[in-house]
């Protein structure tokens, strides 16, 4: 896919939820594919340019990934276990190589970089017109062209995770907390950090006296921070001088503990406005929001720091790696979109070239990200991060528990998703018919026998979002003296307890209206946070009894046991992911993820230095610091190797009923497991190689045919997945040994015949690889739905890996082009069954299609007609289910894009750019809006640059026209058996027609077109398709 997205050098015909799966099958009696075979033209996802800010990511390697090649210009991909020199000979040679590059690539747009990226990412950031943006997305120079989104921040654990006292990790496996991660730099791309956090406290940074130490800064001539790492190479951070009058970071505040901080806030500080930024933001690497103090402080912070929150002491506690030191990128700003925080993609990628320079060994990313491609911009800058030796955890979102949710596809990062953990933060509603509750809380004294109201029945005259204590949103009158029952959601949990108090009210019960997390904020006035179905429950007892009295008690009073963990949390997002067709299995892994107490800016927290968050934001901090405590043991590993070990000895997460939780969509592995973590015996290892081997499995042109074509199943990652199996297929992975010895394979996968050859792996030493072949079959699990298992290798240690299988209904090209002389003929499809149950057809079509020729020379894209340039208005009738509409070319050595134009719920347009590498180009609309639609088609491309011609069509379905059957319907067939199905149509006058077919119920389809006769004319009922003056103005 070009424009808004990767350049693909093939279709891709399998993807999620659709699946949607292909193969090289040409039926005997069909017709090559040519003009009319309107099906046959690659169909991508569509994308859309506008005017705005861009970053331009060009398909040569950057310097993290380049291993030599173009002529006079060395590699500077660093080897295994050492970091990026960004001072070498090489290195500046190649940079200066990729910026020219990029000047040049710009400058055939007539625009001028504005960031420059070499180190993380081969690119630059730009302002582009929409026309610039699509033209620069079809340079075959050109990977990624992608808008310069705005992302959101995503929201002791140490006693729970092992690693405190005589018998725990840091003290078995490091010698005490003071080892645990030294010599590891662990860098935190957020929303910057609190200087005066005693997590984040040191002694100032003395120079170099006598040799260089591990894990002991020390300050350059040049006043820099550096530090002798465990893996031999030197960290060099900066300590970046705040902006403005007043600034309150004069770059004199990093120490022995913070190395380096720094920020970027050119993209904020260009599209906020002044007046639409927090007032209390800061030009300067201080966090003002809490977001990155507490994700560092919990990747990283001191060891035993007393947290007071309030005057209520909540003990000591520890980062996960309190020996580590820290590096800050600061990309996240507070303005006055809550949902935002300003954490732009421009910035992020700014931040991890900074990094990977600065030769951090970790970084924690607690940033959203896409759910349904591997390549956006940050992406392809931690992909280049990773290949330089740098481990990356991100956090999964928190949209859950809807399905299909999760961020952070790529399988370079380790996406990681929030449990819970025991805990005593609790609270109990007390009601006065003897019923009790019990929610968060860490409130400081109770309330006893007060009246209670429901907010909504308290709002203030005019007021429409009462029912979430919006401020202002409640009546004084109504609230005085009682305790007020709010809805989560929208407003800031805290805002809410003002509100009440502001209003006279005693106490809030917070509730959740759908399962999410209980949250044990420091709110004003005591609290109880309740979560579904029991605030369900709550909230309606007290809106049909208004007599009824509550009190809110300190600690669970309701005799029940505690609540099972680690369990996963509601707000947790989930796969499958939406990328690589289900063949990725995302998250990758659980940590502790609500109610995180750490570090916090005293800004906005009421002068306070700790603070409970939630999140999946919070659990990526604990895989960081994790990732530094490996480091720092075996700092020679690679980021695959990290993960590997992370997830191979992960322990299985639970249900609300304590039965083990299975569903790795959830959790991934399961629970991050300190015990066993840096011990794991066998690794599932992958490298640049294999990355940009899947990239190009995927189709997508990285300008590195070298490293070959790697299908999604087939990456070396420790989980399997398929999202969409027939019959047998085969699965490949290596493993390499840590601890010698004979390991045996069991596979537990319930409905599935799965074969591993060899059935043993035999490692004479460490350091050897074995391949692994597993066949898999479906026997008995239900077709369409993901079936879940694990592969476990027995040994002188454990490793286990999920599993998570989608059998679906057939295997099927995705189209087919039959031709009849009358109107009657028939013709033959091939297929292969994925299921031993009858599989039925479902029928939309034939609908006549509309056929207009075009002739046109390759020039500049115009809505307009002229000579590069056709634009047709098609109407789409109501009631339509279906509309498709493109152009299809005579040739396939041409490339024609094309603009639709689509009414919009407003009475305007919206723009769909349909432009990718293939010749011809199409847009599937589901359900569309009736209206007039219209069709800008553009050349772009042809061999000699001549003329070239093509017809622009369109079609629109309203279910089974009655003049097609397939035989037999339903298909029988057993499981991976190849059949064939008769296609037949009657009553068709001369012309082009389209059907689709459904495959079961689950998403198999194919496209029938038929064309009767040889006129290319347009059927009786086909769309009327003419040529537009121009695209009226939204």
């Amino acid at each position: 896919m070009r424009g808004g997205g990767f350049r693909k050098a093939a279709a891709l015909a399998v993807g999620l939820p659709l699946l949607l799966t292909s193969m090289a099958i040409t039926p005997a009696t069909a017709a090559p594919a040519g003009q009319d075979q309107a099906a046959a033209a690659k169909e991508t996802a569509p994308a859309e340019f506008k005017d705005g800010r861009y970053i331009v990511v060009l398909a040569e390697a950057a310097a993290a990934a380049y291993e030599g090649g173009t002529p006079g210009l060395g590699a500077t991909k660093p080897e295994n276990g050492r970091k990026l020199d960004a001072g070498s000979a090489n290195y500046r040679a190649y940079d200066a190589h990729l910026r020219q590059q990029q000047r040049e690539v710009a400058a055939s747009q007539g625009v001028t970089p504005g960031k420059q990226y070499t180190a993380a990412l081969n690119g630059f950031t730009a302002e582009l017109t929409a026309a610039q943006a699509m033209e620069l997305s079809k340079d075959e120079r050109v990977m990624v062209v992608a808008p310069d989104v705005e992302n959101a921040p995503d929201y002791t654990t140490t006693d729970f995770l092992k690693l405190t006292g005589p018998d725990g990790v840091w003290a078995k496996q490091f010698g005490g907390e003071a080892n645990a991660g030294k010599g590891v730099v662990v860098g935190v791309i957020d929303s910057g950090y609190a200087p005066d956090n005693p997590f984040l406290q040191g002694e100032p940074v003395q120079p170099l006296s006598g040799p260089a130490q591990v894990g002991v800064p020390y300050r350059t001539a040049e006043g820099r921070i550096a530090m002798l790492k465990a893996d031999g190479t030197t960290f060099e951070g900066e300590c970046q001088k705040g902006q403005g009058t007043g600034a309150s970071f004069d770059g004199s505040l990093c120490n022995t503990k913070v190395i380096g901080a720094r920020y970027f806030a050119d993209s904020f500080l260009q599209y906020v406005a002044p007046q639409k930024r927090a007032p209390e933001e800061l030009i300067s690497p201080v966090d003002v929001g809490s977001h990155g103090t507490h994700t560092a402080t919990t990747a990283a912070g001191n060891a035993n720091v007393e947290q007071v929150i309030d005057g209520a002491n909540f003990g000591k506690s520890s980062g996960v790696a309190p020996a580590a030191k820290v590096s800050v990128y600061k990309v996240c700003w507070e303005d006055t979109n809550p949902d935002t925080g300003g954490c732009y993609s421009s910035a992020s990628v700014e931040a991890v070239e900074a990094a990977i320079k600065d030769g951090v060994d970790v970084l924690n990313y607690s940033i959203s990200g896409n759910n349904n491609n591997t390549t956006d911009p940050v992406a392809l800058a931690f992909l280049n991060a990773a290949a330089a030796g740098v481990f990356v955890s991100a956090s999964a979102g928190n949209s859950g528990p809807t399905v299909s949710t999760v961020n952070h596809a790529s399988p370079w990062l380790t996406t990681v998703a929030a449990s819970t953990f025991p805990s005593d933060l609790l609270g109990t509603v007390k009601v006065s018919d003897g019923s009790l509750y019990r929610g968060a809380s860490i409130m400081k004294s109770e309330v006893a026998d007060k009246p209670v109201v429901v907010a909504s029945a308290a709002a203030a005259a005019g007021a429409t979002n009462a029912n979430l204590c919006a401020p202002g949103s409640l009546d004084a009158a109504k609230v005085t003296g009682k305790v007020v029952v709010c809805d989560r959601g929208v407003v800031d949990r805290t805002a809410k307890s003002q509100e009440v108090q502001d209003k006279g009210g005693l106490g809030m019960i917070l509730v959740n209206l759908t399962s999410s997390s209980e949250d044990a904020d420091n709110h004003v006035l005591p609290t109880v946070h309740v979560n579904a179905p029991k605030s369900l429950e709550l909230k309606s007892k007290l809106e049909a009894n208004p007599a009824l009295t509550v009190s809110l008690a300190k600690g669970d009073l309701t005799g029940l046991p505690p609540a099972p963990a680690p369990q996963i949390a509601g707000f947790s997002s989930r796969g499958p992911t939406l990328a690589a067709g289900g063949d990725l299995l995302k998250p990758d892994i659980a940590a502790p993820g609500v109610n995180v107490l750490a570090g916090v800016s005293t800004i906005g927290n009421n002068g306070d230095q700790f603070g409970f968050m939630s999140g999946t934001s919070m659990a990526a901090p604990h895989i960081a610091g994790f990732g530094a405590l490996v480091l720092s043991k075996q700092p020679k590993w690679t980021p695959a190797m990290v993960k590997s070990a992370m997830m191979t000895t992960a322990y299985p997460l639970v249900n609300a009923d304590g039965t083990p939780n299975t569903d790795p969509f959830q959790g991934g592995a399961g629970h991050i497991d300190s015990t066993r973590v840096l011990d794991p015996g066998l690794v599932y290892n992958s490298g640049i190689k294999d990355w940009l081997g899947f990239l190009n499995g995927q189709g997508m042109d990285t300008g590195a045919p070298q490293a070959g074509s790697i299908a999604a199943r087939d990456l070396n990652v420790p989980s399997i997945a398929l999202g969409s199996l027939v019959g047998e297929v085969q699965v490949k992975r290596q493993l390499t040994a840590l601890v010698p010895g004979i390991y045996r394979p069991e596979v537990n996968m319930p409905g599935f015949n799965v074969q591993v050859e060899p059935n043993a792996l035999n490692f004479a030493k460490a350091g050897q690889t074995r391949e692994v072949t597993l066949t898999i079959r479906n026997v008995s699990a239900p077709v369409g739905k993901f079936s879940s298992g694990t592969l476990t290798w027995k040994g002188p240690r454990t490793v286990s890996s999920p599993i998570a299988i989608r059998p679906v209904d057939a295997q099927i090209a995705p189209s087919f082009a039959f031709s009849s002389a009358t109107g009657s003929g028939s013709g033959t499809m091939e297929l292969v069954s994925g299921s031993d149950s009858p599989i039925n057809v479902g029928v939309e079509g034939l609908a006549p299609l509309s056929q207009t020729a075009i002739t046109k020379t390759p020039g500049a894209y115009a809505p307009r007609n002229d000579a590069h340039n056709a634009l047709l208005q098609v109407a789409v009738p109501q009631g339509a289910s279906f509309a498709r509409l493109g152009v299809q070319a005579q040739s396939d050595d041409v490339d024609w894009d094309m603009v639709v134009y689509a009414p919009n719920a407003s009475g305007g347009l919206t723009a769909t750019q349909v432009a990718t590498a293939s010749a011809s180009e199409f847009l599937n609309l589901e359900s569309p809006r009736a209206g007039t639609y219209y069709i800008a088609v553009n050349l772009y491309s042809t061999p000699d640059n001549g003329a070239a011609s093509a017809s622009v069509q369109a079609v629109t379905f309203a279910g089974d026209a009655g003049n097609l059957t397939v035989e037999p319907n339903p298909i029988v067939a057993p499981n991976g058996t190849a059949t064939s199905a008769a296609v037949s149509w009657t009553g068709l006058s001369e012309g082009a027609y389209l059907s689709r077919l459904s495959l079961g119920g689950n998403g198999i389809r194919t496209w029938v077109n038929v064309q009767v006769g040889a006129a290319p004319v347009a059927p009786a009922g086909a769309p009327q398709v003419a040529l537009a003056d121009a695209v009226p103005a939204s």
